[in-house]
């Protein structure tokens, strides 16, 4: 049972360092996008880009995805290229401040989408 948790406890580490990665891309961006790989965000994090780890950078983007927060620019046979517009719901949220976790982040752009109804 410790492995798991121990597990658990890493994938929460690379999924705070992705994002914080992400922050960074976002909040250094001259223009109204940004475009990025999994390896890119997992090497702006500091992480290692060995193929398990970058499944799970990939695994918080598809989270991401998902929600409409970022869409997919172009998939080919190097991987996916994600983008992030300025249009986005988490482009003022992480230009603004820094998320503890995927699920703050995810609590506050529906907090954000229910006050605009």
């Amino acid at each position: 049972m410790r492995g798991l948790t121990n597990m658990m406890y890493e994938y929460h580490e690379i999924e705070r360092l992705t994002l914080k990665a992400l922050t960074e891309l976002i909040r250094s961006a001259r223009g109204t996008c940004v475009t990025f790989s999994c390896k890119k965000l997992a090497k702006m994090a500091k992480l290692s880009t060995k193929p398990v780890t970058l499944t799970l950078v990939r695994e918080v983007l598809e989270k991401l995805r998902e929600k409409g927060l970022i869409s997919i620019y172009r998939a080919t046979s190097h991987g996916i290229k994600y983008i992030v517009t300025k249009d986005s719901p988490i482009w003022p949220l992480l230009k603004e401040d820094d998320p503890l976790d995927l699920k703050d982040l995810l609590d506050k752009i529906g907090d954000k989408h229910e006050e605009q109804e």
